[in-house]
């Protein structure tokens, strides 16, 4: 795990059990005591999503409240990758990642969580288990939640979400599984964003990134709530209204395909994290939804 250390050298080391953790120093004793009550008695903490076989996210309560994620890796090679860090792969999909991303993206943006800590299980040379903590943000409902609540708030909630998505690319990096169900609403009305096992630190184009999110927003979830035919028009008054200076030639295509067409994660990855891919991307046919 030596490949870490750049980023667990800040954090305050503890053993439990057989469980190495980072700790952020600042909130150490609580996180301490929560994580030995969770080892202790999993079943009896609240869960913050549908539990797997293999992953699970839970809620600690002690001073304050975080969010537990835990993940068992179970084929041999992921294992071996991330216990020797042998694949720089920030956007796949398990906790050392988002802890990398986390790490990376909360220095340069308020709107994401705080990593409060990270955990491992080894067994040289393979990690055989993930522990992510992060700072839970209270009194936050989901855009999903809200929809599914007051549909009639579609448009607005819209206009801001792709506000949320310029604010995103103007701090450079860009989330890769922008759905409602990962965009909070805060109390005060601002957005936030959660789950970055998939991100890109960087954002290589703008408008490519922008057509990404702007697309893939609607065929992954939001068609629930809003028509084909309402969404472009949102879209359209909003690109008129805040992005005066955007290429269409290069939104267009891009923003086309992911509307209509399913990407899958790894190729949102590669183009999204490398120019080459991004540039033979915008190449390459689309292919039938």
């Amino acid at each position: 795990m030596r490949h870490l250390n750049h980023i667990t050298r800040a954090f305050q080391p503890e053993s439990i059990g057989d469980i190495t953790f980072h700790f952020d120093p600042r909130h150490q004793p609580e996180l301490s005591t929560l994580v030995q009550r969770f080892l202790a008695a999993p079943e009896q903490h609240a869960t913050l999503d549908i539990p797997e076989a293999t992953r699970g996210v839970f809620l600690l309560e002690g001073e304050r409240r975080w969010v537990l994620k835990h993940n068992k890796l179970e084929h041999w090679k992921k294992q071996l990758q991330n216990y020797l860090g042998l694949k720089r792969a920030f956007g796949l999909h398990d906790l050392t990642n988002e802890f990398i991303n986390l790490s990376v993206v909360s220095a340069k943006s308020a709107s994401v969580p705080r990593v409060a800590g990270f955990g491992y299980k080894t067994r040289f040379p393979f990690l055989k288990e993930e522990y992510l903590l992060v700072g839970f943000f209270d009194d936050h409902c989901s855009v999903d939640d809200r929809l599914i609540a007051h549909p009639e708030q579609a448009d607005e909630l819209l206009t801001r979400v792709f506000r949320l998505f310029a604010q995103m690319l103007a701090e450079g990096f860009v989330h890769m599984d922008p759905h409602p169900k990962n965009i909070l609403i805060a109390p005060d009305g601002q957005l936030r964003l959660i789950d970055f096992e998939c991100c890109a630190h960087s954002v290589i184009d703008h408008d490519f990134s922008l057509g990404f999110l702007m697309g893939y927003f609607y065929h992954f979830w939001i068609k629930r709530f809003v028509t084909l035919d309402a969404y472009r028009v949102l879209c359209e008054r909003y690109l008129e209204d805040e992005q005066p200076n955007l290429q269409r030639a290069t939104f267009d295509p891009v923003f086309e395909r992911f509307l209509t067409h399913k990407v899958s994660r790894t190729t949102r990855y590669s183009i999204l994290t490398n120019a080459k891919a991004q540039a033979a991307f915008k190449l390459a046919p689309a292919t039938h939804p």
